[in-house]
């Protein structure tokens, strides 16, 4: 890797960065954050799977020093394990091209903010005693999670879309400075 390289991977890595700290700061309704979309475009772009994993754990790390912080360990470590899926999704998404780079967007816009629904939600249920530790008690707090995953998964599509947009504009301007590595 040239220093050009590095310096490019690393402007990429603060611009990220950037975008998710703030998006997360500003957002303007609960849980409409380019978190998720952020994580799959690292995944995709740093050819680093440790360089893409960092990517969203600073952004959470950083962040949270402006938002309430989950009052529960539990629930807070599965927040960020659940930015596995969407790192895991990017990396998947690199070999991909034509129909199959759509079929790949569609499945990195929708998969994270469902995942994340499941698992946090039940988490919170067993690691909490907001919900009764009840088959009702888990449908009570999936229930009362839907706007936030409704909310999730607007935010996910409409970032990855803006993200997916501006890397294939930069691409066709300039693809020997954003050309995506793949390994074959």
């Amino acid at each position: 890797m040239t220093s050009r390289d590095t310096l490019r991977d690393l402007c990429v890595f603060f611009l990220l960065l950037a975008i998710g700290v703030v998006g997360r700061w500003v957002q303007p309704d609960w849980n409409f954050t380019p978190l998720m979309a952020v994580t799959v475009l690292g995944g995709y772009y740093f050819r680093s799977v440790w360089t893409a994993a960092l990517l969203p754990v600073a952004i959470l790390t950083i962040s949270n020093f402006a938002l309430d912080g989950h009052d529960n360990l539990a629930v807070q470590m599965s927040v960020y394990m659940m930015m596995i899926v969407p790192l895991a999704l990017g990396r998947w998404t690199r070999g991909s091209a034509g129909w199959r780079l759509v079929g790949h967007g569609a499945l990195c816009g929708l998969v994270p903010a469902t995942a994340f629904f499941v698992v946090t939600n039940f988490v919170h249920w067993a690691a909490t005693s907001m919900y009764e530790h009840t088959w009702a008690g888990l449908a009570n707090c999936y229930a009362a999670a839907v706007p936030f995953y409704r909310t999730m998964l607007a935010g996910d599509i409409f970032y990855l879309t803006l993200l997916a947009g501006c890397l294939a504009l930069a691409n066709t301007k300039t693809p020997e400075l954003v050309r995506v590595r793949v390994k074959k």
